[in-house]
């Protein structure tokens, strides 16, 4: 689902935009006087917007207008990638950049969302604890966080601006917010949305899907065999096998399942779990899947950089067999972790080179692959450091 383009007019954060709201809705009350809500009602029950039991630190900053009531949050263990839930019962009733929703909760009480990298579309009922986005970085580059508001309109419960921005309440508790002091809260949200797992089956570990996925044959093969739906699943066991990547989420972890379409025992990636983090693979619990039998266990990871000169600028790319750039390691000293045998790569004079070096490129994702064949020392199939120390194998 692509984002939605907001569909009313834009909402500005900005303290100009504030004051100019501010008088013209004086000038309307001065004409028309005040209408009350249709359904006018007490506060909702505001719960963090993040899933059951997941701990986020809040925080606020000078010039965060109001200072003492709009939060940033971030999940802890999961800087991008997670899960957004609605905090009450709700219609979606807005769109907007960057990358926000607003809710309107009845009673002149909205909440608002904002830096999602995907949110329901306007017009979505939701009820608390239903998915409405995942926590992304739109409109803050390289910082991965939800902005989230909570705001009462005495007015009207059809739309809500900056000015009515309110005090904090979640969990039952009132939340003042100081730039100088962070806070950790764990969420309660754990009613509604996603219903609880089924009680356990001997070799069934229950997950949950934020979005319909593909499955495969195996953990390498690149053609679908069929689809796992959003929602509860069952997996068996876990394999390692090629990565899955959007921006700074990834995962090498495959999950062996009965997809909703096509035939059993096949593989989805453990990418489109809703809960944790990067290379990780629990069900909904905390467990950590078990390998499958006679898989090949997660290489560990490197640690070692080793240095190398390149003479050229280098493509690199996701495997040491993959023809896809991902990226580029600039020409200079480099760090490289481990090599690979890979496919060959040749040039003038017979020279040539099968090994691949796992490094962290200057364009493009970490933990990608450069030929060996563009380092300024040594010969045909040879891969050592600047100090003639042979690379070890990853």
């Amino acid at each position: 689902m692509t984002q939605n383009t907001r569909t009313q007019t834009p909402k500005v954060r900005t303290a100009a935009a504030a004051v100019l709201t501010v008088v013209v809705a004086a000038l309307t009350l001065v004409t028309t006087g005040p209408t009350a809500p249709a359904n006018a009602g007490p506060r909702p029950d505001f719960r963090l917007p993040f899933q059951c039991n997941v701990r986020a630190e809040l925080k606020t900053y000078y010039g965060h207008n109001p200072d003492d009531k709009k939060i940033d949050a971030y999940v802890y263990g999961q800087p991008t990638g997670a899960p957004i839930v609605a905090m009450a019962d709700g219609y979606v009733h807005e769109t907007f950049s960057p990358g926000g929703i607003e809710i309107r909760h009845g009673g002149g009480w909205f909440s608002t969302y904002m830096h999602m990298s995907w949110h329901v579309p306007r017009g979505t009922w939701v009820k608390q604890g239903d998915r409405i986005g995942t926590m992304g970085d739109v409109g803050s580059p390289g910082r991965p966080h939800l902005h989230f508001e909570q705001l009462y309109n005495p007015n009207s419960d059809q739309n809500a601006d900056n000015q009515h921005i309110t005090t904090i309440v979640l969990q039952g508790e009132t939340i003042v917010m100081h730039p100088d002091r962070p806070l950790t809260r764990t969420s309660t949200n754990c009613g509604g949305g996603t219903p609880n797992p089924p009680p356990p089956t001997p070799g069934k570990y229950w997950v949950d899907t934020f979005q319909a996925a593909p499955v495969f044959a195996s953990p390498t093969s690149t053609a679908q065999t069929g689809t796992l739906n959003q929602g509860t699943n069952y997996v068996y066991c876990k394999v390692w096998g090629r990565e899955i990547r959007n921006g700074t989420s990834y995962n090498h972890w495959w999950l062996k399942t009965d997809p909703d379409s096509g035939p059993a025992n096949q593989y989805v990636s453990a990418y489109y779990l809703s809960r944790w983090g990067n290379d990780e693979a629990k069900d909904n619990s905390g467990n950590v899947i078990p390998d499958c039998a006679g898989s090949t266990p997660a290489p560990p990871p490197p640690t070692t950089k080793r240095w190398v000169d390149t003479y050229a600028n280098a493509p690199v790319y996701a495997s040491a067999t993959s023809t896809s750039q991902t990226g580029t390691l600039y020409k200079g000293t480099n760090y490289v972790f481990c090599k690979v045998w890979g496919r060959n790569i040749t040039g003038a004079n017979n020279t040539y080179n099968h090994w691949w070096l796992k490094t962290d490129p200057d364009v493009g994702p970490g933990g990608q692959y450069v030929s060996a064949y563009y380092l300024s020392r040594w010969g045909n199939d040879e891969a050592k450091d600047n100090s003639g120390a042979v690379i070890p194998s990853c």
